[in-house]
C-alpha cells in the first residue's frame, strides 16, 4: 500500500482515538484492581457468571471504556473508507480531529467530575462528527 499524504492525514486522528481508549482501559483496570484490593468487590465477581457490581468510581470507568466500542467503531469504519476510496481531504481530516478532541473532553470529563449535561455535550458533538463523515464521505463517493 502506498501512503498518501490524504491517507495518512485520516489515520494520525484514528492513532490518537486508539490511545485514548488505552488510556481508558488502565483507568478502567486501577480502578478495578484498587476495588478488589480496598476489599469493595471480590475478584470471584469477574468469573464473567454475573455483574461484579463495582463501587462507584470502577463503575463509572467500565461504563467509558465500553462507550469506546459504540460510536469510535462508526469513527474507524469511516475513516478506514475514506483511505481506502481516496477520497476526503483536509475537511474530513479536520472533521476527524474535532471527533478524537471531543472524545477526549468525553473521557476528562466522564472519569472526572461527570456533570452529565458537559459530557453530552461531548459526547453529542462527537457523534455528530460522524454523522458529517459518513454523509461527506457518502457525497464524495456519489459525485467521484
Amino acid at each position: 500500500m502506498v501512503l498518501t499524504q490524504f491517507s495518512t492525514q485520516m489515520l494520525w486522528p484514528m492513532v490518537a482515538m486508539a490511545g485514548l481508549t488505552i488510556v481508558a482501559w488502565m483507568i478502567m483496570g486501577r480502578r478495578r484492581l484498587g476495588a478488589i484490593a480496598a476489599g469493595r468487590v471480590p475478584i470471584d465477581d469477574f468469573k464473567g457468571d454475573k455483574d461484579p457490581g463495582l463501587p462507584g468510581a470502577a463503575a463509572i470507568a467500565t461504563r467509558h471504556f465500553g462507550n469506546h466500542f459504540e460510536v469510535p467503531v462508526l469513527f474507524h469504519v469511516v475513516c478506514l473508507l475514506h483511505i481506502v476510496f481516496g477520497v476526503g481531504g483536509p475537511f474530513a481530516a479536520a472533521l476527524a480531529w474535532g471527533f478524537v478532541a471531543f472524545r477526549a473532553l468525553h473521557t476528562w470529563e466522564h472519569l472526572g467530575r461527570n456533570d452529565v449535561p458537559w459530557r453530552f455535550r461531548f459526547y453529542a458533538s462527537s457523534t455528530l462528527i460522524v454523522w458529517v463523515l459518513w454523509v461527506e464521505l457518502a457525497v464524495r463517493i456519489a459525485i467521484a
